[in-house]
Formats: C-alpha cells, structure tokens, sequence
C-alpha cells in the first residue's frame, strides 16, 4: 500500500511540470483572445448590438441612408415597444425616420465604440442622445468596495473598466439570468414593496445611501467621475458634424420628482442630504454639464423635470413603483414634451 502511495505521488511529480505548462499556456489563450476581442469591441468591426437594433427597429428603419433621428441610449430607450418613448414619437411622426440603436445597460463609453458608424451609415438630420441621471456616473468607472461587494463582483467591476468588452459579454449573460425573470414580476407590481426593489438600486445605496444624493450634486466619489464621463461626451460630440443639431435628454432620477418616490427610497436605505437642490431644474449634474459642454453650438439640452414633477400624482405615476425606470405614463409624458421640444408640431 505504502509503495503504490509512493508510487501515485512519483507519477504526480512527473506529471506537475506539464500540468504547470498547460496552465499557462491556457492563461496565455485567454489573456490574448480577450485583447483581440477588445480590440474587435472597441473598433466596432463588426455590429456586437445588431440583435438588440433589430428588436427596436423596422427592417426599413436599419436600412435607411438618411435618417431624420438616430437615438443613442441606455434601457430607457431600449424598453418594450409598448411603452418606448422613441415608439411613441414614431406614431405622433410617421413621416419622420427614427433608428433607435439605444441598447439596455451601456454607457457613453459603450456608445462611443459604435457610435462613428452608426452616424456615417445613418447619415441623420438630428441625433438624440439619451442620458440617465441614476447611473451614467459609475457607467464610466464602477464603484467597488472589497468589504460590501463579493470578490467576484469586486473583480468584475475593476477589469471592466479597461476592458470595454466585458460589459458586452455581461449584456448578453444578463438573458439568462433569473432576475430578467423575476423583474417582469417585480415590475407589474404597482404596490411599493421594499423586497420587490431593484437590486441594483439596492447595491448602490449599499455602497453609499447618499449614492443618488451625491451623483446628482456631483459630490465626492462622482466629482472625478463627471470628469471621465465629460472627456467621453467631449469625444462623442466631435464625431458628429456641427450641421447636425445633438439633443441631449436628460432623465431624471425618480427621487428628483416628488416625496413619494424618495420615501420609498427611504425604506430601503437611501438618504438625501440635499433634498431641496436636487429637485431644481439646474442641480449640479445638469448645471455643470450644461456649461461644460456650451461650446458646441448644435448641442441642445432638454430637461423634462419640471413637467415630470407636474404630471406624476397619486393616480399617474411616471416611475415603476419596484424599480428606477418610467412606466408607461412616463414615456407617454416624455414623448409629449419630445414633440414639442424637437418642434414636430
């Protein structure tokens, strides 16, 4: 028995060195296949989005050479087409071509790999370039804390940031997650209910319950954070002609309208220390970007707050009541104040 023991571990010895080897040549396989990817992501060689385009948009509408509206943005304007804003401005406009290439959970760093293309196949009159107050901050550079987060999540978060392409394959691993499922749930749901609220606005506030509070007046860890997001919408408004007028829209976070939806906030942790200034038409995100970016002179801010505070009442309320994204009543109400700020009355 003692001389097979001897006999197993001689073989293991032996057998170490390969094993070493065939470790490091896999690590090495790996390490090179993700740069090339990168560099196939970054360059858009091919179209990573085209199955999330061809669900937002008609054959004719990926097809057209001259577009009068092409849309840049996140789930916001990616949402199902029976309540998308972009779908209802289509029905108050059907003489007008909108190509929506707006794809669920990118930021402006994502845009910026596609966006050149998209712009010289599209040939746009106009450009409509969604932004969303609640997270476009950590889009650029993720919050990850070694204590609060998983390892893993922690790992994630920090690679990603300099690989552009693992938000990408994270996007498409998102279908088979159960919380896709458990969201369309989750979102029907009119009643608040703390255990029902997306987890990701649960993972923020984790991190920091003035997480929304400090993004929006633009505090520490999101002052240097704007300035990573400002030097990508610097790159993204220098590919696009001067001729073609950029409206950049500016969705607000929920806790910005009324004390219904910060209230709510409350019950899962949120704090704002800022409650008065954050509910102002110029609060500091908004304000600063504004200046920042008035050199371009076909850039046109729109900023639906001040009529989301008016229309969202106890019986027509703009937000999911469990999540951070509009409802229904909210595009509807987007797509309004759209028609008449895009002046296609």
């Amino acid at each position: 028995m003692i001389l097979n023991l001897s006999l197993v571990k001689l073989q293991m010895m032996k057998l170490l060195p390969k094993i070493k080897k065939i470790l490091l040549n896999a690590f090495i396989i790996f390490v090179l296949s993700l740069l090339l990817f990168e560099v196939l992501y970054r360059n858009s060689v091919i179209d990573f989005y085209k199955a999330e385009t061809a669900h937002l948009n008609s054959e004719a509408d990926l097809a057209t050479t001259s577009a009068d509206f092409l849309v840049f943005g996140d789930s916001f304007s990616a949402t199902a087409k029976e309540i998308n804003y972009i779908d209802k401005l289509r029905e108050y406009n059907p003489e007008k071509r909108f190509v929506n290439v707006s794809v669920p959970g990118i930021g402006i760093r994502q845009v910026n790999t596609f966006a050149s293309s998209k712009i010289k196949k599209h040939h746009p009159k106009a450009i409509i370039y969604q932004i969303y107050v609640g997270n476009d901050l950590t889009d650029v550079d993720h919050l990850w804390n070694w204590e609060k987060f998983s390892l893993v999540r922690n790992i994630y978060w920090g690679i990603s940031d300099y690989f552009l392409s693992l938000s990408y394959l994270n996007h498409k691993l998102a279908a088979f997650s159960p919380r896709v499922t458990s969201r369309s749930y989750t979102m029907a749901t009119d009643e608040f209910r703390p255990e029902y609220y997306d987890e990701r606005t649960k993972r923020f506030l984790n991190f920091d319950a003035n997480y929304f509070n400090n993004a929006l007046m633009l505090k520490a860890p999101f002052a240097s954070r704007y300035e990573t997001w400002l030097a990508e919408m610097h790159e993204f408004l220098e590919t696009i002609p001067q001729e073609i007028p950029v409206y950049l829209v500016w969705i607000p976070h929920c806790s910005q309208v009324n004390s219904y939806y910060r209230n709510n906030l409350n019950e899962i942790g949120a704090t704002f220390e800022d409650e008065v200034a954050i509910q102002q038409s110029d609060y500091p995100f908004l304000a600063k970007a504004s200046k920042d970016l008035q050199t371009y002179t076909n850039v046109i801010q729109i900023n639906p707050l001040s009529v989301f505070q008016v229309n969202d009442t106890n019986d027509n309320r703009l937000y999911f009541a469990n999540d951070p994204h509009i409802n229904n009543e909210g595009n509807t109400v987007l797509s309004d104040f759209l028609q008449s700020e895009l002046q296609l009355e």
